[in-house]
């Protein structure tokens, strides 16, 4: 509880006064709505945060990177740096690399008194000089000079020109915050811990970081805390215009479709809907290009910056984004703080979740193309992109399945995931580089980027509907010649993309980055395709001879592609009815809290997600869970009901009931039985001991059981769970005789 107490409290030094507002909720009658956001999911989500940054830096030193930023720079920039400020002895060292020799540079800190507003005070914190292949600076903060000052960004400019002549920016993010708010000597001196529980001392240049917003807090609840704060941002992600055209962030990703946005679905949309800026604004005509748009959903991007051809991709899912934002740290990772955007260099500046808000305002949201400040649009605040970062990083599910531990009671479905989780040859090899069917690498643990050759299918749809489109060239900037199909086309990019979860890929169609691919299956199968055995994702044995003996050269048949897909449908409906049951719970908590607006609300996401489910199910044809499919059915109709009926509590219990049964009919504690191999142990057994099983009996199922019965001695044989079982006649009561491993040994 100490610890919850600390972390509480210093959110009002960190979040900028979010917890006053916080306050206000607890002493009245409200509780927050959070649509799809989980306040749980953001503390698990921290706390594996919180590892990895204690393991590589610990809290003595905050670490920023610097890199380009479309909204922030006003100098192009093919540079990065990495600042660390020593918050105990106010040392100081930035090393930058891919700046010009001959040039100095001046690094400068941005900050000011409050989360509100943007940076209004900024310091000069040297210059500099190059030196052993790199930049580098070593100074010594000024403790008496910067009383008063807290830091928001740090920028890196050309030696003697001002801060606003911006080239490379960074700044501190969400979970930087709540790190540090969870040290001890963050609120020494507070006030809200007894005497013999507070710290000596704070270190010396603490003082850096946001101060509190209050003069007292109550202790309260971390859970709690951060609710408010999701809370907060979603009604910014889904109402906030910034100032702009007035689109928002749930413009283009939908809270009721997953988060994202696909020709389906906008088909249903007005013509007025936002999202047509673009088609009914002539000073936006050129924000979109409307075929593409509608037709494939797919939005223009300048990824390689406004004075490049634009690309064309897909809205992304945020679903589950916290378990896989750690880009590979030895590739991208050397880049960006977060792997985003489809490449993984999709947001601006420093790489982070929390400037790619800022990316997407300016991309997306400007009242004209001339993208100006203050007058096109607004720059979020501080205290406005922490509640729409912890929001975003709220969503979906915590923490990825164990899939090795993990069995179904359909045997396609448990032969899909022996093809899927594995790197074996003969396999889909799916789990090198979606591990436990998330976005990381088997061997990094991490979200790398793979070159798998979907921008050189032939027949590419953005180029059949709009020949002009410009090839994709994934993450980077460097230019080449040998791209697309027949690869004879300008890109920009190493041609590598990031990876994506497949959790949630049955219901989040169309596919890959440009969404070429229609279904599931096709997806699945595209690893088949010369595209991708050609490419360096495929590992050719001989690179400058594609066709060569490749160590990825996946080859499955139609009957294995089914079986995969079957295994990521189940993996879908399953995350569907946990997402779905999370929100009729809290649908229930709202009903009784009096709140009736909020409690639908949440009863109308429940039934988008369990409509998901029961579509994702239909939609593979071969159904292995006929029975889960009725529940899940019964659910819907339960969910309907509740929105009209009168006892709306009751029937969300049963709607979750009917869905955790539907959970568990596909799923066995373990493997389900070859069924042959079975019944070839049954037939050895009636030849060994025809004593106690005579004559050729007939198997089948039996209150769990897979077993043989045998009149005239009244005898049972029977498996389950892996067990061989023997009961009646001299038998007596049901008696375990061993495994059926150890038997099916004896039988050889």
């Amino acid at each position: 509880m100490i610890k919850k107490t600390l972390i509480l409290v210093t959110i009002a030094v960190f979040l900028g006064g979010s917890l006053f507002a916080f306050t206000q909720h607890i002493g009245g009658e409200t509780s927050a709505v959070l649509g799809m956001g989980n306040a749980g999911h953001l503390v698990v989500a921290y706390e594996r945060w919180k590892s990895a940054a204690d393991r590589q830096q610990g809290a003595e030193s905050l670490a920023i990177p610097l890199r380009f930023s479309n909204a922030f720079s006003r100098q192009k920039a093919r540079a990065q740096a990495l600042v660390k400020i020593n918050l105990v002895n106010g040392s100081v060292t930035a090393q930058a690399q891919g700046l010009e020799p001959g040039k100095g540079y001046s690094l400068w800190l941005l900050g000011g008194s409050d989360n509100k507003t943007q940076p209004a005070m900024e310091k000069a914190l040297g210059e500099l000089r190059f030196s052993g292949g790199k930049h580098t600076l070593e100074t010594q903060l000024d403790r008496q000079a910067l009383q008063g000052f807290y830091i928001k960004r740090l920028v890196l400019t050309e030696a003697g020109r001002p801060a606003d002549a911006v080239m490379l920016t960074g700044e501190p993010d969400f979970m930087q915050k709540l790190y540090y708010a969870d040290k001890y000597w963050a609120i020494a001196g507070i006030g809200h811990l007894p005497d013999a529980k507070k710290p000596a001392a704070a270190p010396p240049f603490a003082f850096l970081l946001p101060k509190p917003a209050l003069a007292d807090t109550p202790a309260l609840d971390l859970d709690a805390a951060l609710t408010e704060q999701i809370a907060r941002g979603r009604e910014l992600f889904l109402h906030e215009t910034f100032g702009g055209n007035g689109r928002t962030c749930a413009t283009c990703h939908r809270e009721d479709n997953n988060h994202t946005i696909d020709p389906g679905y906008m088909a249903g949309l007005p013509d007025d809907d936002p999202l047509f800026i673009a088609e009914t604004n002539a000073e936006l005509g050129a924000l979109e290009n409307p075929k593409l748009l509608r037709q494939l959903g797919l939005f223009l991007v300048n990824i390689n910056g406004f004075d490049k051809a634009p690309v064309f991709r897909s809205a992304p899912h945020l679903l589950a984004l916290s378990t896989s934002l750690m880009p590979e740290p030895e590739k991208e990772g050397l880049s960006v703080t977060h792997a985003l955007g489809w490449s993984a260099d999709g947001s601006t500046g420093d790489g982070s979740l929390r400037l790619f808000t800022v990316g997407a305002i300016i991309q997306h949201m400007p009242k004209t193309l001339a993208r100006q400040e203050n007058v096109d649009f607004r720059l979020p605040t501080d205290d406005e992109l922490d509640a729409l970062e912890a929001y975003m990083l709220s969503l979906g599910r915590a923490v990825d399945p164990d899939l090795d531990n993990m069995n179904f009671s359909s045997p396609i479905v448990q032969r899909g995931r022996d093809l899927f989780h594995s790197k074996e040859m003969g396999t889909g090899q799916c789990k090198g580089c979606h591990f436990n069917a998330g976005a990381n690498s088997s061997t990094t643990f991490a979200n790398g980027n793979r070159d798998t050759g979907v921008e050189n299918m032939p027949d590419d749809a953005a180029r059949l509907v709009w020949s002009p489109a410009q090839v994709d060239g994934g993450f980077g900037l460097d230019e080449r010649e040998d791209c697309g199909f027949g690869a004879n086309k300008n890109c920009y990019g190493n041609g590598e993309f990031n990876m994506t979860s497949v959790i949630e890929a049955a219901d989040t169609a169309p596919y890959f980055h440009n969404n070429s691919v229609n279904t599931l299956e096709e997806a699945i199968a595209y690893y088949n395709s010369s595209a991708f055995h050609n490419s360096p994702g495929a590992e050719p044995a001989d690179p400058n001879d594609p066709e060569s003996i490749c160590t990825r050269c996946i080859k499955l048949e139609s009957s294995q592609v089914t079986a995969i897909a079957l295994f990521l449908r189940t993996l879908n409906v399953m995350e569907n009815i946990r997402s779905s049951n999370d929100l009729d719970n809290k649908a229930q908590a709202l009903f009784a809290n009096g709140q009736h607006d909020g409690g639908v609300d949440m009863v109308r996401l429940a039934l988008a997600e369990t409509k998901d489910a029961i579509e994702v199910m239909e939609a593979g044809k071969l159904i292995p869970y006929h029975q889960s499919l009725k529940l899940l059915k019964q659910a819907y109709s339960y969910e309907q009901d509740a929105l009209t009926g009168g006892n709306s509590t009751q029937l969300l219990r049963d709607a979750v009931s009917a869905k955790n049964q539907a959970n568990a009919l596909m799923l066995s504690e373990h493997p389900p039985l070859d069924l042959a191999q079975v019944n070839g142990l049954f037939d050895w057994a009636e030849a060994s001991y025809p004593e106690l099983f005579p004559g050729h009996q007939n198997s089948a199922d039996r209150d769990g059981f897979y077993t043989r019965y045998y009149p005239s001695t009244q005898h049972y044989l029977g498996v389950k769970n892996g067990q061989v079982y023997v009961s009646g006649g001299q038998f007596g009561e049901l008696s375990e005789v061993g495994s059926l491993d150890y038997w099916l040994q004896q039988k050889k």
